[in-house]
């Protein structure tokens, strides 16, 4: 996919008629430039279905959660990255009400998050981690003890994901391999 305009690829997505084609989308335009035409695309989508008078289509409740979703742990994360950074609770306005949650949720439970990544993370202790690394290293964490809802590969693949859009390749097998020793530990699937 080349670099459409965020109109374009709010509409994209709108018109996508499988979850399959929606997931295609969005891993074009992730390689295509990370997540900001992406993101722009779906606060237009989230502005038209607020009556704003944006280019972009009217989407009902159901399938805007739907493309929201593609970029909710990417806003969450961003959120606690900041929040480590800046050694202060997340902001979470302008997160919808589960990407909140997601991030109060981490945020709150991070003493105890940093004890158990500390103890898969071999060789490594969680205060010498890169701040992006230790966020979505907490964040997926989070989602593996309360996220009952999501399978194990599911997140370990968003994590790993989120890893390599925005730290280093390297951090990818990394948090792969942390995440996949603290599901295995708990008998879960990878």
């Amino acid at each position: 996919m080349d670099r459409p305009d965020p109109a374009a690829l709010a509409q994209a997505l709108a018109d996508a008629p499988s979850d399959a084609e929606l997931a295609a989308i969005f891993r074009a335009a992730t390689e295509a430039d990370g997540t900001r035409q992406l993101r722009e695309a779906v606060d237009l989508l989230r502005a038209a279905a607020r009556g704003e008078a944006v280019p972009a289509p009217v989407l009902g409740p159901e399938p805007l959660s739907h493309v929201t979703q593609l970029v909710r742990r990417d806003e969450v994360l961003e959120v606690l990255y900041e929040a480590d950074v800046l050694a202060r609770p997340p902001e979470v306005e302008g997160l919808d009400e589960l990407g909140a949650t997601l991030a109060r949720g981490a945020w709150a439970e991070r003493d105890d998050l940093d004890a158990a990544i500390g103890a898969a993370a071999t060789d490594w202790r969680v205060e010498r981690l890169a701040a992006v690394d230790r966020a979505v290293l907490r964040l997926a964490l989070w989602e593996l003890r309360h996220r009952p809802d999501l399978s194990s590969p599911v997140v370990i693949s968003e994590a790993v994901r989120l890893a390599k859009a925005y730290s280093t390749e390297r951090s990818g097998a990394f948090v792969n391999g942390v995440l996949g020793r603290l599901a295995g530990a708990r008998g879960e699937p990878r």
